[in-house]
């Protein structure tokens, strides 16, 4: 089925995050609840089911291979990832470098994009989300192509 939807969340005193029970539903009916979580370039923070995150490092590594720069990337891609544990009650913990790197106060958008789930500082997503109204007008030609996309029944 895939990830979607965005929720506001916020950190307990312990530092942990609940996933929407939507969320973790998914995970675990589809991946168990091996997960990782990595942050990316642009301030976002992904947490991905191990098999997807293994899938695309094991592409990632296959191309870095080929170039000195791209190995450097793949390198700080690889040593920001951390595996996950999600506690029966949905709430995870969160590296403190994780946290500060992303800029995740005392709560965070948790955002599904299909096959990772997302967290974006609360400030960024607000500011995003409404670029993205603007963006859709401007592109309607991408919009209409996904469109076309819709399998309906």
């Amino acid at each position: 089925m895939g990830f979607s939807g965005n929720y506001l969340n916020k950190f307990d005193d312990a530092g942990r995050l609940s996933l929407p029970a939507k969320m973790r539903e998914e995970l675990r009916a589809s991946f168990g609840n091996d997960a990782l979580m990595a942050y990316t370039f642009g301030g976002i923070v992904k947490v991905y089911p191990k098999s997807v995150y293994d899938a695309n490092m094991k592409n990632m590594h296959e191309a870095a291979k080929k170039d000195v720069t791209a190995y450097k990337i793949f390198r700080k891609i690889s040593s920001s990832a951390f595996a996950i544990d999600i506690n029966s009650s949905g709430r995870m913990n969160i590296p403190t470098q994780i946290r500060q790197s992303a800029d995740l106060k005392d709560e965070c958008y948790v955002i599904g994009a299909y096959d990772v789930i997302e967290l974006w500082n609360k400030e960024k997503w607000e500011k995003e989300s409404a670029s993205l109204d603007l963006d859709l007008e401007e592109n309607a030609d991408v919009l209409a192509g996904f469109m076309d996309m819709i399998v309906s029944e």
